[in-house]
């Protein structure tokens, strides 16, 4: 069996989601805007648009479970606070390089 590779992701956020975080907080902690994340992708009958979609809706659910601010699951509602780039090249400089 072959291993499932990862992709790699940046999301930045909108000032849209900005806003709705800050409403739903009284404090003034500071919130990052741009984030790493990674997905294991791939899988027979795949292709680009689904690995993209299952990354947005993926990470939608992420937000929800770790600061509580319930959006729908879809790409549209991310494409609405969100921008995502796929990375081209993840270095690891904790790898050995020989």
């Amino acid at each position: 069996m072959s291993e499932m590779e990862k992709s790699y992701y940046v999301v930045a956020f909108k000032p849209a989601y900005l806003e709705l975080l800050r409403s739903h907080n009284d404090d003034e902690e500071p919130i990052a805007q741009k984030l790493i994340i990674a997905i294991t992708q791939g899988g027979f009958g795949q292709d680009i648009i689904d690995d993209l979609r299952q990354a947005k809706e993926r990470f939608l659910e992420y937000l929800f479970y770790s600061s509580g601010v319930d959006l729908p699951r879809s790409a549209e509602t991310f494409d609405q606070y969100f921008e995502l780039e796929q990375a081209d090249e993840l270095i690891d400089l904790d790898d050995d390089l020989l």
